[in-house]
């Protein structure tokens, strides 16, 4: 086992498993915003490697914005988190967060981050387990002020 950075030589990986959590996302739209990340470090990656082969990530970045629940800035913030489903269950996503906790303190950033959806319970049970503490619930909102713009047929 080991982690290691994302980075050009492992960037389809990387993307390959991002494209298992973000299936709204093409493999084509995943990896021309993952090269991105590379060359602006706007988020960074670690790959999870077990037997030669990229098994989990995390997503970390660094956010000097205002991050719901937090007192401090800038905050590592959890970007994404994920583990191939037959690795579940042997601690795989508690080794990756603490490497975006050593990565914070490397940063010299007091806070780490993170969400989930409200009807994600695993997540949730998942960050409490790992000493996260709930800071707040908050349902988002838009309001459509352009109709045509942005819309599909089906949706006017």
């Amino acid at each position: 086992m080991s982690i290691v950075k994302a980075d050009a030589s492992n960037l389809k990986e990387w993307v390959q498993l991002s494209a298992k959590l973000f299936t709204d996302e093409s493999f084509d739209e995943l990896y021309k915003a993952y090269a991105d990340f590379l060359i602006t470090q706007k988020e960074i990656g670690f790959l999870y490697r077990r037997n030669n082969r990229s098994v989990a990530f995390i997503n970390v970045s660094i956010r000097h914005d205002y991050v719901n629940g937090t007192d401090t800035s800038p905050v590592v913030f959890i970007e994404a988190l994920y583990v191939l489903p037959q690795y579940r269950q042997q601690g795989i996503a508690r080794e990756l967060l603490s490497q975006a906790e050593q990565f914070a303190k490397e940063s010299g950033v007091a806070q780490l981050a993170s969400d989930c959806l409200l009807q994600n319970t695993n997540s949730e049970l998942f960050h409490k387990s790992c000493g996260f503490e709930e800071k707040e619930r908050v349902i988002c909102f838009v309001k459509n002020v352009n109709r045509g713009f942005g819309l599909s047929e089906s949706d006017e």
